[in-house]
C-alpha cells in the first residue's frame, strides 16, 4: 500500500510542475472542469488498460468494455460564442513542457486531428467526451496495411506458395535457399510466404494506431478555452496538433500554452489524473505466425515464440557429453569439467553452433494450471543428434517508455559446485520493427548498424535499431585487465569458479551514437545516488556499453523473481527483487553517457546458449558444458508495464 500511494505521490508532484500554465486563469478550476464525469471521484482514476483485441489495431483507452461508448465524458461550464479544445499529455514519461523535446511526448486531443475549438453554443454546462488512442496527431509515417484481417491466415500463405511454384525460377530458388539454411523445401516455402506478408505491412493508407500506443503511467488532462479574438491568434498547427510549424515540427500544445500568455485564453489542467498500465498475461493464448493461427488468436494473443537469430561468430567446440549439470542425482563435477579439457581429441569435439525450435510450439507452451507459459530447452537422448536448443517468447504489443516488469521462474544456473549450465538468462527490450516508422530520433553525430564490424563505420542519421538487456550469466564481476587505467588492473581480478554469482548483465545497445556528452569507451564509471557504476565499451565505435552486477544463484530456487528495465526519456534503471514493492537497483545509466533510445519496442524472454567469449574474461568455457540430458525449463507469468 504504501509504494502505491508513492506512486500516485508522484503522478501529484509531476502533474503539480504542469499546473503553471494555470496561473493564466483566475481560479485554477473556475469553470467546473471534470475530465472523467462518467469514472468514480477522487484525484486519481485507475484504469488498466484493455489489451484485448489491441494487437493490431491499437490500444484505446477507455475501451468499450470499460465504460460505456468507451469515452471519457467531460464538462465544464462554458459562455456563448467562446471556442473550447482538450488534450491530454502523458505525464509520467515525457520531457518537461519548456524542453525542445516536448514535441516527442505523447499528448492528444480529438481523435479526428482536423477538429480544432469548437464553438459553446449556448451558456451554461458543455458535456463532451474523448478518448486516448494510438497516433493521436495522425502521423502518415504510422500509416500502412489494415492488419485487422489476418495476413498470415492459411489461405493467405497457401496462395502466396501456389504463386511460387508457378514460377519456375522463383520456385527454384527457394530450393536452393532450403538447402542453405537445411530447412525442408515446404518449411522455406512458409518462411518466404511469410516474408512476402511481412513486406507489405507498411504499404498502405490504414492508419495503424498500434505503430505508436498510448504510453502507461499518468496523464493529465488540459481544457483551453477563448474567445474568437483570441482564436483568430492561435496558430493553425495548436490548432489541429497534426500539422506541423513553420520548421516542420510537431508543436506539443501543453508547451505552446503553458508557455505564453494570450489575452482571452484561460488554461485549466484538472487536478484529476488518469493512471493506467499494461498487464500481459498468456490468457490470450501463444501466437506463432510460421504456422497458420486461428482468428481470435491473431488478434487477442500477447505473446508470440522467439526464434532468436543464431550468430556464428564463433563456433562451439563441444565435448560430446550427454549430462545435466544442475542435476539431484549426477550433476557434473568440478573433476569432470577439469578431466575433460584433455579427455577428447580434436576430431572427437563436435564443432557447430546454438540452434533454435524447427517445429513452432514444441518449445514454448501454455501451462493452464497457473495460466504461464513454459520454456524449454530440450534435453538429448540421441547422441548422434545433439543440439545446445535455445527457447524464448516475444510480446506483441509494443510501448515506448515504462518500467517492464516480468514475473519470471527462470532455471538455475549453477550447480553447488558453481559449474554452469551454459545458459544465459535473459529479460530484454528489443525495436518493435526494422522500418523507418520506427526509428529512433535523429542523431547529430550519426549511428553504428548493428551488423558493423568495422573500427570505422559508415554513420547514419536515422537508425531504427535499439535494444535494452538483462542478461544473466556466469562471468566475473570484472572485465579483462587491459580495459583498467593501468595503476587499478592489479585489484581487478578474480577466481568467479570459486563463488555461486552470477553476472546481471545491464545493457543499452546505443549504436555508438556520440551525442552524449560524456560518452567513453574501455571501463569508465557512472555515478547513482552515493555510488557509481562500473560500465565497459569495447571500443569506440562498439554499439552497445554493459554493466555487469553480482547476484546470487539463489534467486533462480525461488517459485519466481521481478527483474525490472525501467526505461525513461533521459534514463535507463535496472532492477530486480522478490515482489515489486521490494525490487534492488542493480544498474543505472543516464543521457550524459549513452543514448536513450526513443521508438516503440518489445518484449522478450529467453533461455540461451551464448558463446563465452561474450562474456571474457571467460569463467567456463561453453564448449565444455555438457549436452543437457533432460529439459531445462523455466516459467513466465506476467509482464507489467507501467
Amino acid at each position: 500500500m504504501i509504494m502505491r500511494y508513492l506512486k500516485y505521490l508522484f503522478c501529484a508532484i509531476v502533474l503539480a510542475f504542469t499546473l503553471t500554465g494555470c496561473e493564466k486563469s483566475k481560479n485554477c478550476n473556475d469553470l467546473g472542469f471534470n475530465p472523467m464525469v462518467n469514472f468514480p471521484e477522487g484525484d486519481t482514476v485507475v484504469l488498466d488498460m484493455d489489451l484485448k483485441n489491441v494487437v493490431n489495431q491499437g490500444i484505446v483507452i477507455p475501451s468499450v468494455r470499460q465504460c460505456d461508448d468507451g469515452m471519457f465524458v467531460f464538462e465544464f461550464d462554458g459562455k456563448k460564442n467562446y471556442y473550447y479544445k482538450i488534450f491530454y499529455q502523458n505525464e509520467s514519461y515525457k520531457f518537461p513542457n519548456n524542453n525542445e523535446l516536448s514535441y516527442e511526448n505523447f499528448y492528444g486531443s480529438w481523435e479526428d486531428v482536423s477538429v480544432g475549438f469548437k464553438k459553446i453554443e449556448k451558456n451554461g454546462k458543455v458535456v463532451d467526451a474523448v478518448r486516448i488512442v494510438g497516433n493521436p496527431r495522425d502521423e502518415r509515417r504510422f500509416y500502412g496495411q489494415d492488419m485487422t484481417e489476418n495476413p498470415y491466415s492459411e489461405e493467405n500463405i497457401e496462395s502466396i506458395i501456389n504463386n511460387i511454384k508457378n514460377v519456375q525460377e522463383w520456385y527454384q530458388s527457394v530450393v536452393e535457399k532450403a538447402a542453405v539454411n537445411r530447412n525442408s523445401v515446404e518449411t522455406q516455402l512458409r518462411l518466404d510466404a511469410k516474408w512476402i506478408v511481412a513486406s507489405q505491412i507498411n504499404n498502405g493508407d490504414c492508419n495503424n494506431r498500434w505503430k505508436r500506443n498510448p504510453r502507461v503511467g499518468c496523464y493529465s488532462f488540459m481544457l483551453v478555452v477563448c474567445d474568437e479574438e483570441a482564436l483568430s491568434h492561435i496558430p493553425e498547427y495548436v490548432k489541429n496538433i497534426g500539422m506541423t510549424d513553420e520548421n516542420g515540427r510537431f508543436v506539443n500544445p501543453y508547451s505552446y500554452f503553458t508557455n505564453k500568455n494570450i489575452k482571452g485564453v484561460d488554461v485549466i489542467v484538472s487536478d484529476r489524473i488518469l493512471k493506467t498500465r499494461a498487464v500481459i498475461t498468456p490468457e490470450y493464448g501463444l501466437y506463432n505466425d510460421v504456422t497458420a493461427s486461428t482468428d481470435s488468436i491473431y488478434s487477442d494473443a500477447l505473446f508470440e515464440q522467439f526464434f532468436s537469430d543464431v550468430s556464428r561468430q564463433y563456433c562451439l567446440r563441444n565435448i560430446p557429453v550427454i549430462q545435466d549439470v544442475v542435476s539431484d542425482e549426477n550433476p557434473y563435477t568440478r573433476a569432470q569439467y577439469e578431466a575433460n579439457k584433455t579427455r577428447f581429441d580434436s576430431t572427437q569435439l563436435l564443432y557447430d553452433w546454438p540452434v533454435v525450435s524447427d517445429t513452432p510450439g514444441k518449445t514454448v507452451m501454455i501451462d493452464k494450471n497457473d495460466n504461464s507459459i513454459v520454456l524449454i530447452n530440450p534435453g538429448n537422448d540421441d547422441i548422434n543428434n545433439l543440439k545446445k536448443e535455445s527457447t524464448g517468447i516475444r510480446t506483441r504489443l509494443g510501448f515506448t517508455y515504462g518500467k517492464f516488469r516480468g514475473k519470471i521462474k527462470f532455471p538455475v544456473m549453477l550447480n553447488d559446485e558453481n559449474i554452469w549450465d551454459g545458459l544465459t538468462n535473459a529479460f530484454w527490450l528489443i525495436h518493435q520493427a526494422s522500418h523507418e516508422w520506427n526509428n529512433r530520433r535523429p542523431s547529430k553525430t550519426g549511428y553504428v548498424r548493428k551488423e558493423s564490424m568495422s573500427l570505422d563505420p559508415e554513420r547514419f542519421t536515422e537508425y531504427y535499431y535499439s535494444e535494452i538487456d538483462i542478461e544473466i550469466a556466469k562471468a566475473s564481476k570484472f572485465w579483462p585487465k587491459q580495459y583498467y587505467k593501468e595503476w587499478e588492473r592489479g585489484s581487478k581480478v578474480e577466481d568467479a569458479t570459486l563463488n555461486s554469482d552470477v553476472i546481471f548483465g545491464c545493457t543499452n545497445w546505443d549504436m555508438a551514437c556520440r551525442d552524449p556528452r560524456k560518452y567513453d569507451a574501455g571501463v569508465f564509471r557512472m555515478p547513482y545516488g552515493n555510488g557509481t557504476y562500473e560500465a565497459m565499451r569495447w571500443n569506440p565505435v562498439m554499439q552497445a556499453m554493459t554493466i555487469r552486477t553480482p547476484i546470487s544463484n539463489d534467486v533462480f530456487k525461488n517459485d519466481y523473481y521481478y527483474y525490472e528495465i525501467d526505461w525513461e526519456p533521459t534514463s535507463i534503471t535496472w532492477r530486480l527483487g522478490p515482489s515489486p514493492d521490494n525490487m534492488t537497483v542493480v544498474g543505472y545509466m543516464c543521457d550524459d553517457y549513452s543514448s536513450i533510445p526513443d521508438n516503440q519496442m518489445l518484449c522478450i524472454v529467453t533461455q540461451e546458449y551464448h558463446y563465452s567469449e561474450w562474456w571474457a574474461p571467460v569463467v567456463f568455457w561453453q564448449g565444455l558444458i555438457p549436452y543437457n540430458k533432460t529439459d531445462i525449463e523455466g516459467k513466465v507469468f506476467e509482464i507489467v508495464i507501467e
